[in-house]
């Protein structure tokens, strides 16, 4: 009788070991744990094109609104009681259809390559995640 209890008891110290070793940081996001706000979001990237891109005076006005345009409409989406993938992704054209218009070829081809690091960077993030256990 003493040895069932003993295996069970140490049978339950190795699972609860093991169920807190589950437990992953956030992949990303702000520290505090709070999503950031569409216009966060905008101006983030603003300064990022800003330093990435050397844009000028012309441009900053016209890139900021395209900007401000399409993380308004993504935060209408993302709040939504539907959110629709495709939705996002049509905005997210949108908004490189209007930004290509107004960036010159060797800027485009540097904000592209910006975008493809910063999605194979979170995409790669995304799906080296193991998937959580089966608790049934």
């Amino acid at each position: 009788m003493k040895q069932k209890i003993v295996v069970t008891l140490l049978f339950c110290l190795l699972l609860t070991g093991y169920v807190f070793s589950q437990d992953k940081p956030p992949m990303r996001g702000p520290k505090d744990g709070k999503k950031p706000s569409a216009d966060e979001m905008m101006k983030m990237e603003m300064k990022m094109l800003k330093q990435e891109l050397d844009l000028t005076e012309t441009q900053i006005t016209f890139v900021k609104k395209i900007l401000e345009d399409s993380y308004k409409k993504m935060e209408v989406n993302f709040n939504s009681e539907n959110k629709d993938m495709s939705e996002m992704e049509s905005i997210t054209k949108e908004k490189d259809d209007n930004l290509k218009r107004i960036l010159t070829d060797e800027q485009w081809t540097k904000y592209t390559e910006i975008k493809n690091k910063m999605k194979d960077k979170f995409g790669k993030g995304d799906q080296k995640q193991d998937p959580p256990p089966d608790r049934n």
